[in-house]
């Protein structure tokens, strides 16, 4: 199956890194430096993953000079990437927990620490959006920034389908069938009680770009960048496929848009 890059934990942390150091990165440190032009790099400043995994979007960040802490629900991926990245933990540049963000001592601990969180291919799995960024603003200083990269909900495999088996994995757009038509899809194809779970707990709670803005409004943050891609940043390293940024024609027709934009980037100030 073309995805088995999800079951090579060695791999996929690889080229989670290398996306974060070519693409999130510079994203990013613009936005930092458009709020302090004296800022030329990533030394000193304090850096959240949200849903870290492994912590492959985080190290390049810690390699670069800041200080990491990732936290994650799935203790499995924590347990492994402690031991892949034990020479910066025992350094204390970084720090990767099984922890939820609701936790009242993670709150106390975090509140008001960490220059830039971020939040890369998680906001589609949250359930609550709007509670989750109020809590993710209350761990930003003063002036601190929040990235969000994930693919719209409409865009061809929004629904996440790829981890799915057999030809579902493969047909763009189904995951946009009603849902019962969804679930029953699954359940013909013989998806895996996990699998099934997993696609309609983010059939729930997909998010579209126009959605996003509306919460990132709400919450009171404003938007410091925005881009969009036809072809997916990380792409290159999945599918060897060339990073496009959206057509500027189609960013004017957002109903069209949000079906061709494969993933988007957003830089949310405190």
């Amino acid at each position: 199956m073309p995805y088995d890059f999800h079951h090579d934990h060695d791999f996929y942390l690889d080229f989670l890194a290398r996306n974060a150091r070519e693409s999130i990165m510079p994203f990013c440190l613009e936005g930092l430096q458009a709020l302090d032009a004296n800022r030329k790099g990533w030394q000193n400043l304090e850096v959240l993953e949200l849903g870290c995994g492994e912590g492959g979007n985080l190290l390049p960040f810690v390699e670069a000079g800041a200080k990491g802490t990732g936290i994650d629900l799935n203790q499995k991926k924590i347990e492994f990437g402690r031991q892949r990245m034990g020479q910066h933990i025992a350094s204390g540049r970084m720090d990767l927990r099984g922890e939820d963000i609701y936790n009242p001592a993670i709150e106390k601990e975090f509140t008001g620490r960490f220059d830039l969180i971020v939040l890369k291919d998680v906001i589609e799995h949250l359930p609550d959006q709007p509670r989750a960024l109020k809590q993710m603003q209350k761990f930003l200083k003063t002036n601190g920034l929040l990235f969000i990269g994930w693919p719209p909900w409409t865009m061809p495999f929004g629904g996440h389908q790829q981890i799915a088996e057999g030809w579902v994995q493969k047909f763009p757009w189904i995951h946009l069938l009603p849902r019962s038509s969804y679930e029953a899809l699954l359940s013909w194809t013989r998806q895996s009680d996990e699998t099934r779970e997993e696609l309609l707990s983010i059939y729930d709670c997909g998010i579209g770009i126009q959605r996003m803005h509306r919460i990132a409004a709400k919450t009171g943050m404003p938007i410091l960048r925005e881009t969009h891609y036809l072809i997916n940043p990380i792409y290159a390293y999945k599918f060897g496929l060339k990073t496009r940024q959206q057509i500027p024609v189609l960013r004017s027709l957002p109903v069209i848009r949000d079906f061709l934009t494969t993933s988007v980037y957003l830089l949310l100030q405190k």
